[in-house]
């Protein structure tokens, strides 16, 4: 019964990041799973060839027990205490961990887990989560104070003033930096419910040539005043299986972040192709580049690949992009190196005729 138990469960803690050991009341290893292995190295190894858990507690220093089994706090005469944690480094890498034990009964039988945590890792994501709201209140702040500035000199000419040309761009400039203010919360809000799964996907078929070409033609002015040049299309016209505004909206990402990244005299080409039952749009720029250590957290909510980026906004547009293809049962990848560009890969099935 125990085995069946822990059958079950290793789907999810074999994709867990904190590595995770389970073992009975003797000590006996009954599972532990990758990322443990990769916390605490030969320690966990050991453990593993022998079978006994004892190893894992000696390589962390400021264990509460140790080697010593008798010694660990889920041991005291009485059974008093069924949880426990404790911060410690890892004898070798001097890593900072944090570990906590949890005994507990399963099927009648007594079992211990173990949940070993890389400390630094949840430091950064904090520092992240802190860049991000700093970089949430700036980019709020500027349209903001923009918008302010409009809404008092109207204010201060009082009544009866006759609003003149130059009144009147005054007041477009007020309500577009309202309008920046607005989509700013609702990329937040938005990308939040998406990421929890609660946000609602209303799919059908949308023709991903004519979207391509639509939005081509939307940021053709904004791509000729940055020098660069934008283009796109299918060869034939090609359904795919999504929600018509995410999909959108994620394309429109991915264009404004090559048209923001990609140097003056640079290229973005936008496409769209079938492969077997799937539909491939492709937006590749000749920009600078992603480094090959940041690709894998691109997509990350709090990450940005330097501090470079900060100028360019909340970083939230890529996590969209994942979240949004997710819940139409696509993907988004990315292939890119240093000095030769990007290429960004929406991959959705493929859908009969649109109406």
């Amino acid at each position: 019964m125990i085995a069946d138990h822990l059958a079950a469960l290793r789907p999810l803690f074999d994709g867990l990041a904190d590595g995770i050991f389970v073992s009975d009341s003797e000590g006996k290893l009954l599972y532990s799973n990758d990322a443990a292995a990769g916390l605490l190295g030969a320690a966990a190894e050991e453990a593993m060839k022998t079978g006994i858990c004892r190893p894992l507690c000696g390589a962390i220093e400021g264990a509460p027990c140790g080697a010593d089994a008798s010694a660990c706090p889920l041991n005291a005469p009485g059974g008093s205490t069924n949880s426990t944690t404790y911060r410690g480094k890892h004898a070798v890498s001097h890593r900072d961990l944090r570990v906590r034990c949890l005994k507990t009964k399963l099927s009648g039988a007594e079992l211990r887990f173990v949940v070993i945590e890389d400390d630094a890792a949840e430091a950064e994501l904090e520092r992240h989560k802190d860049d991000w709201r700093h970089m949430l209140a700036h980019d709020v702040r500027n349209p903001l104070t923009m918008a302010m500035g409009a809404l008092k000199f109207l204010e201060d000419s009082g009544a009866g003033h006759t609003i003149d040309k130059a009144d009147l761009e005054l007041i477009h400039a007020g309500v577009r930096n309202c309008r920046r203010i607005e989509e700013l919360l609702a990329t937040y809000l938005e990308t939040d419910r998406m990421v929890k799964g609660s946000m609602p996907v209303h799919a059908a078929a949308v023709d991903a040539a004519q979207l391509i070409s639509d939005l081509v033609s939307e940021h053709a002015q904004a791509a000729a005043e940055r020098g660069l040049s934008l283009k796109g299309g299918a060869r034939r016209r090609l359904c795919v299986r999504a929600d018509p505004e995410l999909l959108r909206r994620a394309l429109t990402n991915l264009i404004d972040n090559a048209l923001k990244y990609t140097p003056a005299g640079g290229c973005i080409t936008v496409n769209a192709a079938e492969d077997r039952g799937l539909v491939r749009i492709r937006v590749a720029d000749d920009g600078p580049g992603i480094p090959a250590r940041d690709l894998p957290r691109i997509f990350d909510r709090y990450y940005q690949v330097s501090k470079e980026d900060r100028r360019h906004g909340l970083g939230l547009g890529l996590t969209f992009c994942r979240a949004a293809l997710s819940a139409m049962d696509g993907e988004i990848t990315v292939e890119s190196r240093v000095g030769t560009g990007s290429v960004f890969t929406l991959t959705l099935p493929r859908a009969g005729e649109a109406p």
